[in-house]
């Protein structure tokens, strides 16, 4: 029997965004997982989220990207600041910081 990753997932920054056309919302989380290879390890995630005018949605998540809070924040920032879509968020990590 395959067991369950139990993670705490909590967001420690959010903000919404709008270019006239689109709203953004991003979310920062800090994740703590139960699993032995990471125990207890705080791990963080971005999620971009776009609802478009015509009332469609999209979103993706870089889960568990980071270990580090700062370059998280860093990362965080540059994302919400650049109004990175979720297509663009794989993108960006790939360019990275």
């Amino acid at each position: 029997m395959k067991q369950r990753d139990k993670t705490k997932d909590t967001v420690i920054r959010r903000e919404e965004r709008s270019d006239g056309e689109n709203r953004y919302l991003y979310e920062l989380t800090v994740s703590e997982s139960m699993n032995t290879s990471s125990f207890k390890l705080p791990l963080y995630s971005i999620r971009v989220s776009m609802t478009m005018a015509d009332g469609g949605s999209t979103s993706a998540k870089a889960k568990e990207a980071f270990a580090d809070a700062g370059k998280a924040i860093l990362f965080y920032e540059k994302v919400v600041r650049n109004l990175a879509t979720p297509i663009d968020l794989a993108y960006i990590m790939e360019d990275g910081i």
